[in-house]
């Protein structure tokens, strides 16, 4: 056998809840760690569809319906891929040579996945990228997370079309990954106003609590996506998956009431929360806490057998949201995290 390539160093994710199984003696656990929806399209809807047309004999095939599902959900055409996390992944093979720029702190797999393939990859502060375009310095690439995971804050509109024109007069690419949008759309980059030179990502996962199905979208000028699809190769997606997400994207009346309970969860959540110093911010899935331990505040909550996600090198902890029912005993808890209450 020909010598193997080294194995790749790989990202720290949230829902790793088999480590905190192995680690904590609990049998019951609230799993918060990767801010999927606690509400699932498919627990919901299961028993109203049936999976008794779709065809697992054949090949996938991306059918019509599907397109037009994505055109109505949201708002233009794009490419159907295996989770947003197949594109990150691929979008580095489908440019030459570049300088990538990445928000400091963003969702570990943009910088792993440009680093990987050889571009040259600095992380900067959202302070450091705009002072740096305001004086006319642009990368050929530069990656946004918006909302940004995991402190979760908002880039508007207007700054990122204004940093996508400056990038575009020097032939760059803007990148913005929205796997979180879903409850927020009128701070997407999708649609009509989409300059060519921006790329957005879009999960399925996060919003309609799908993340095991694996589907994601890619909004690019039609070269772009020939590319990437040409470097993802064929029946990425299999055909249950591409038959659940057609469903989910058509049910207009799901998702309106999605929007509702996800934006009351998150007000729920963040009442006890925004007068403290320790809150960051927060999105209709996830809120984030500043700690100078959060390796010790996930300890704390993984012995009354609540799982978070700590982001130690940030001095960051990441909660998603629980059923209504289970937010004022999560709120307790995290009230009483050691510290907190100093904070005040």
């Amino acid at each position: 056998m020909k010598k193997l390539k080294p194995s790749i160093k790989t990202a720290a994710h949230g829902s790793d809840l088999t480590r905190a199984v192995t680690l904590y003696d609990h049998k019951a656990w609230l799993d918060l760690s990767s801010a999927v929806s606690p509400y699932s399209w498919w627990t919901e809807r299961s028993e109203e569809v049936s999976l008794s047309t779709v065809d697992i004999r054949s090949l996938p095939d991306h059918c019509e319906s599907l397109d037009e599902s994505m055109f109505a959900y949201y708002g233009e055409s794009g490419l159907a891929v295996a989770g947003s996390q197949a594109a990150i992944r691929g979008l580095p093979l489908c440019f030459e040579d570049s300088d990538v720029w990445i928000v400091c702190g963003s969702f570990a797999e943009h910088a792993l996945s440009w680093t990987m393939h050889g571009h040259r990859v600095q992380q900067k502060s959202i302070e450091e990228i705009r002072h740096s375009i305001m004086l006319g310095g642009v990368p050929d690439v530069l990656v946004i997370v918006n909302p940004d995971n995991p402190s979760g804050y908002y880039f508007s509109q207007s700054e990122l079309l204004k940093w996508a024109s400056a990038l575009d007069q020097q032939g760059g690419v803007l990148i913005c990954d929205e796997a979180f949008m879903d409850a927020t759309p009128d701070w997407s980059l999708i649609g009509k106003s989409r300059p060519e030179n921006v790329v957005v990502l879009r999960s399925l996962g996060k919003f309609f609590g799908l993340a095991g199905i694996r589907f994601g979208a890619v909004f690019a000028e039609p070269t772009l996506l020939a590319t990437l699809s040409s470097y993802l190769g064929p029946w990425g997606i299999t055909s249950l998956t591409l038959w659940i997400a057609q469903q989910a994207l058509a049910d207009s009346v799901w998702q309106s009431v999605q929007v509702d309970r996800l934006v009351a969860l998150q007000e729920q959540m963040s009442a006890s929360l925004l007068g403290t110093e320790a809150f960051v911010g927060s999105t209709p899935l996830f809120l984030t806490l500043r700690s100078e331990c959060p390796l010790v505040w996930q300890d704390c909550l993984a012995s009354r057998g609540i799982w978070s996600r700590a982001f130690p090198d940030q001095g960051l902890l990441r909660l998603g949201y629980p059923l209504p029912d289970q937010v004022g005993r999560i709120l307790d808890e995290v009230l009483a995290l050691p510290g907190l209450k100093a904070f005040h």
